[in-house]
């Protein structure tokens, strides 16, 4: 029984994972060929999780800046829970 609710929770983070990238990122990124009017512009995050760490994401989308220097990605402002689902779905992206 816990294995279910523990796969279950699982499921659950990453369904909310994909629905804060479609609302904070997919405008501007795409993944699979997949992208909003402006992917152009930010680029595919295919892969994106072979290519870098949880802290340097973090980092990132704090403030991109930091990062790459000229960055036209915004600071992003996201709840605790936010963070950790964002990051944990980027990492994901092999």
């Amino acid at each position: 029984m816990a294995a279910a609710i523990s796969i279950a929770c699982s499921v659950a983070q990453a369904d909310d994972a994909k629905a804060l990238y479609d609302k904070k990122c997919k405008v501007c990124h795409s993944l699979g060929g997949e992208g909003g009017k402006f992917a152009d512009k930010g680029g595919p995050l295919d892969g994106v999780g072979s290519k870098r760490d949880e802290a340097w994401l973090r980092a990132y989308f704090a403030d991109p800046k930091s990062k790459i220097a000229d960055a036209k990605m915004p600071k992003l402002k996201l709840t605790d829970a936010e963070w950790d689902a964002l990051v944990a779905y980027m990492l994901s992206l092999k």
